[in-house]
């Protein structure tokens, strides 16, 4: 019998953006965990990070819904052999959220890895601090003259997010009708949660997404 409590939820996306940078292989190695292989960019890692508000988010008819501003490092996996068709993975490193209370829900329910952190939002300027760690970024709302078209392959393939319990590794598909996401101009990006950090683009999506967030699965790595 599971003994892992999981759920579909239900709900919006709302202000997509995905701020991407690479990092080193070497500075994630401790942080990954055995069976999952990281998605080859340039010879670095990649981390996607999601910027987003969900909004109206349900797992149940009979439960309230919820809406809350989630951020999070999503690392991007090589799983092609796991899934047959192409690499489509993520996992989540860290995200974060400025409401306690949804905090300690959201680790029971799902593999956000989620803690707490100061949001500081001025529009297209956001700053992430937790202790003495910080993530900034600024954008621009106009689309990139020159697509940066790997990245934007990279990114744009994501629909399951892998996580780890004592049963052994989960799935978790992402299901969408449409990803549309576009190239924006990542204007300044720093960050001390990883040494080797390297801005890499930002993408919007300035629609709202409805998506589901399926019960995770077990697989075999």
């Amino acid at each position: 019998m599971e003994n892992y409590f999981s759920m579909t939820f239900s709900g919006e996306l709302q202000e997509v953006r995905l701020i991407n940078f690479s990092v080193e292989r070497e500075e994630l190695k401790t942080q990954l965990p055995a069976g999952l292989k990281l998605l080859d960019y340039n010879g670095r890692a990649m981390i996607s990070m999601v910027d987003v508000k969900l909004r109206n988010m349900k797992a149940a008819s009979f439960l309230p819904s919820f809406s809350y501003r989630h951020i999070g490092f999503r690392l991007l996996l090589d799983d092609q052999h796991s899934n047959g068709i192409s690499p489509k993975g993520i996992y989540f490193l860290k995200s974060f959220s400025d409401k306690l209370l949804l905090i300690f829900a959201g680790n029971i329910v799902a593999d956000f890895n989620l803690s707490f952190a100061k949001i500081h939002d001025e529009g297209n300027r956001v700053k992430i601090a937790q202790g003495d760690k910080f993530v900034e970024y600024s954008i621009s709302d106009e689309n990139f003259a020159t697509p940066d078209v790997p990245l934007f392959e990279a990114v744009k393939r994501i629909d399951r997010a892998y996580a780890f319990k004592s049963e052994g590794a989960l799935v978790t598909k992402i299901t969408r009708e449409e990803w549309p996401i576009e190239q924006v101009e990542l204007l300044e990006f720093k960050t001390n949660f990883f040494k080797s950090a390297k801005m890499e683009g930002a993408f919007k999506i300035r629609k709202v997404i409805d998506y589901v967030w399926e019960k995770p699965f077990k697989v075999k790595l």
